[in-house]
């Protein structure tokens, strides 16, 4: 009987493993940076291991500490805090021993180590985090209470297999976040470019709008004067407008985050669109789900990048149409899914692929081809993505995605 025990749980140890690949492919393509990757990670382990809690800790490049960055089981405001792992603490001496430990029975009364948690752990395993022979960081897992089953060497070698995993994920992001970085720095030579030529192409209207009144003035045509002078303030507006949302798009890769509730967030923006679409004789519609949907936001940025899109929809309805913000909580996600419809004039199937790329506009009067691209790069730094349908003479829809903290009922 105990042989074939042994040999059940072997046939289960490449199925698990199976699992722990699904699992981890589908944590990255979710995650929206490392932190939010070990969290989905740290939580995979607990459920897999039918564990009650794990925490990630990773090396500080600068001070060589250990520190918590991530877990599932552990209070929110510890993580946040981002603690380093104390000498003679577990964690610590995986990292120093670069070796991996299990321990089963009352943890706190083992005499090697020195734990401040007030939770009675009776069994761990701790693996160090290797990359290039070195020690990137520490993956702890445990179970709590005092009935709770030991873990075996059956359980050590395959949290040893996530924790390879966790490594190679941490690299694929890493490469990730230096190919989009590499864009990034491409993608701004060529708006430096296309910045000067617009620019270039607004002063030329400065210049002749003021050659333009300079005659006017010496041949004492005053009314002419006043008619002409909007034209030298409109291309000044124009310049301004660039020069500012230019700014704007630069500066959003830092943005200072709080707790918004989306209801409150998405009652404002209608109330400010609203007069604006009465005025242009368009039928303004919004619903909202139940429940207060809390999100981690910059509230002015996002107003921005939200009052991007509408704007663009009554400037798509000059003859007045539907405009309606819909909003609901995608199924079996952890994100909540915005639409923003109008029944406007549409967009040309060659110009779609092309709306969020910076200083591209087909209104060469008056567009700056910086509203979607900012809009774009906001939503982007929220963690969400946009999507844009569209159809010459149907209207347009984009859709924009951004991930829940919480739902209150």
């Amino acid at each position: 009987m105990k042989h074939e025990k042994m040999a059940e749980q072997q046939l289960l140890i490449p199925e698990k493993i199976r699992t722990f690949f699904s699992r981890i492919n589908e944590s990255v393509t979710k995650a929206r940076n490392s932190e939010h990757l070990l969290t989905l990670i740290s939580r995979v382990a607990v459920e897999e291991f039918n564990a009650d809690r794990a925490s990630i800790f990773l090396r500080d490049k600068q001070t060589g500490q250990l520190r918590l960055v991530a877990g599932t089981g552990i209070p929110k405001e510890i993580i946040e805090s981002h603690p380093a792992a104390e000498q003679k603490n577990i964690c610590w001496w995986v990292g120093q021993e670069r070796k991996p430990i299990i321990l089963n029975g009352p943890v706190k009364k083992d005499p090697r180590f020195h734990s401040l948690s007030s939770t009675a752990i009776c069994s761990s395993i701790v693996i160090p985090l290797i990359f290039e022979d070195d020690v990137i960081g520490v993956f702890n897992l445990s179970r709590t209470g005092e009935k709770q089953a030991f873990f075996t060497d059956d359980d050590i070698f395959l949290f040893r297999v996530l924790g390879d995993l966790v490594v190679v994920s941490l690299q694929l992001l890493l490469v990730q976040e230096k190919k989009i970085h590499s864009e990034q720095l491409a993608a701004i030579g060529l708006a430096t470019a296309e910045i000067v030529h617009s620019l270039k192409n607004l002063l030329v209207g400065v210049f002749g709008s003021v050659e333009l009144l300079n005659v006017l003035i010496e041949q004492n045509q005053w009314e002419s004067v006043k008619e002409n002078w909007n034209l030298l303030v409109n291309s000044i507006n124009n310049i301004s407008t660039v020069v500012n949302k230019v700014l704007s798009y630069s500066r959003t890769g830092i943005v200072v985050k709080e707790n918004i509730i989306l209801n409150d967030f998405l009652e404002e923006v209608s109330g400010f669109i609203k007069p604006r679409c009465n005025i242009s004789g368009i039928r303004f519609f919004y619903s909202l789900p139940l429940g207060k949907i809390l999100l981690w936001a910059n509230k002015d940025s996002l107003y921005n990048a939200f009052m991007n899109i509408l704007e663009n929809a009554i400037k798509a309805m000059p003859g007045g149409g539907e405009l309606k913000i819909c909003c609901d909580i995608v199924s079996k996600s952890e994100f909540v899914r915005i639409d923003i419809s109008d029944t406007g004039c549409g967009i040309p199937a060659e110009n779609l692929s092309r709306i969020f790329e910076p200083f591209f506009t087909t209104d060469k009067k008056k567009g700056t081809g910086i509203g979607l691209p900012l809009t774009k790069k906001i939503i982007e730094s929220h963690g969400g993505s946009i999507t844009v349908n569209s159809k010459p003479g149907s209207g347009t829809t984009f859709t924009i995605k951004l991930p829940v903290v919480e739902i209150q009922q």
